[in-house]
């Protein structure tokens, strides 16, 4: 006869169910899923619970870092990356994704040493080069800064084979690091660009355990260098005279003048001086923009959306009068609206043009779509931001195939340049 004791020990050793390891892969795959859609605080709440059940897994445990890291809690993220490298020392992955918590945390000095150990093992680990170039820019570290971006890819041209995102980003802060040379050599650029993610998990092994790489990584699909997965951005650092906060808000500093759109504007600090009565004026643009300057913030918010910023140096950008939060008055405004063409008219945009700061509102971090002659893009007008280059917009009609498969209203881009576009 068996003591209750040797049943209790039998029990405490028995090994897990299969029923809990089928919870697990459920929860495991539900938080991919979800974080692929961009939903990060449901993820969080599916790798938790696949975390209840396997404490150790190396893949709960990073894909959980990375949900952590787009939700924001940085100190977290760097927690259970730290804690996978003593085990995975040399994996690229982990140590670039840390040198970036580091560096969106305003760690700069801390970034590094990870971020180098990258391009030791990866010397060619262009996310890496373009994360090293926006901590030198943000130090004034002029030709270091250029010497990464080209790296990373800023020297391909717009469109051509191999440009993505991480080059297009590269270009975008090459040209920042240019102005500033030209125009304030001794000042110190605390504008970081861009959205720069987390590295994606490895595949995993026959024996199903994660395999860290110390080499080089495969090139990552064109969706997700494009831009076009369906992670939402995380709060972006600021530029120029804004500054996004958790919740949705931005925050906008009036000092050097800003225009803003009207119905957005929910607070304010200081006495910020506030122009622009709607009047009879020709281009219309009083009825939709407010001017402010002098000392002061407002803070705008657009219900369902979030601020995505980017910056334009002596390039235009038409934007949907709806996406568009607040921009600088260093920049020309102007409608740019399509001639009629019997009754399909495209929508007015705002043409922007200059350098400056431009802040959007979006659900997700925009796609890129590059727009090519003779090869014309149609897309849903409900999902377009904003577009730029020699591209030309039309209002296609309702008999349009694309109406009759949910897309309702669509436009065509026809000529040489980019929509920027997002699905909700």
């Amino acid at each position: 006869m068996t003591s209750s004791r040797g049943s209790e020990t039998t029990r405490a050793f028995r090994p897990a169910p299969f029923f809990d390891h089928g919870l697990f892969l459920l929860h495991l795959n539900r938080g991919k899923e979800e974080m692929g859609r961009g939903y990060h605080e449901t993820a969080r709440r599916e790798f938790e619970e696949a975390r209840r059940l396997r404490p150790r897994d190396p893949e709960v445990l990073l894909n959980l870092s990375i949900t952590l890291f787009h939700l924001g809690q940085f100190d977290e993220a760097e927690t259970m990356t730290r804690d996978l490298l003593t085990e995975h020392a040399e994996s690229v992955p982990l140590l670039f994704n840390l040198g970036l918590i580091l560096f969106k945390s305003g760690r700069d000095r801390e970034a590094r040493e990870p971020l180098e150990k990258v391009l030791g093992f990866a010397p060619a680990h262009r996310k890496a080069h373009l994360t090293l170039g926006l901590l030198a820019q943000r130090r004034g570290a002029w030709d270091e800064a250029q010497r990464h971006f080209r790296m990373a890819g800023a020297e391909l041209k717009d469109g051509s084979e191999g440009d993505d995102s991480v080059a297009r980003t590269a270009r975008a802060a090459a040209a920042e690091v240019r102005i500033a040379t030209a125009t304030r050599p001794t000042l110190h650029d605390t504008r970081p660009t861009p959205v720069v993610k987390p590295e994606p998990l490895d595949s995993l092994t026959a024996s199903g355990k994660l395999k860290f790489s110390s080499g080089a990584r495969p090139r990552p699909s064109a969706a997700v260098l494009a831009g076009m997965d369906a992670a939402a951005p995380v709060v972006a650092r600021p530029l120029g005279p804004f500054s996004p906060k958790p919740g949705g808000f931005l925050s906008v500093a009036c000092g050097a003048g800003v225009r803003v759109r009207r119905g957005i504007v929910v607070g304010r600090t200081g006495a910020p001086v506030l122009e622009g009565s709607p009047s009879q004026a020709s281009d219309g643009l009083d009825r939709i923009l407010i001017g402010a300057s002098g000392d002061g913030v407002l803070l705008l918010a657009d219900p369902g959306r979030v601020p995505w910023l980017k910056s334009l140096a002596g390039e235009s950008l038409s934007v949907h009068p709806e996406r568009l939060l607040a921009f600088e008055s260093a920049l020309s405004c102007r409608a740019d609206v399509t001639p009629d063409a019997g009754d399909r008219t495209a929508p007015p945009f705002l043409k922007l043009a200059g350098s400056g700061a431009v802040a959007l509102a979006v659900s997700s971090e925009p796609a890129r779509f590059e727009v090519e002659r003779g090869q014309p893009l149609a897309i849903s007008a409900r999902a377009v931001v904003a577009y730029g280059g020699e591209v030309v917009p039309e209002l296609l009609e309702a008999s349009d195939p694309l109406s009759g498969l949910g897309a309702g209203a669509s436009m065509r881009f026809s000529g040489a340049g980019f929509v920027l576009a997002d699905a909700r």
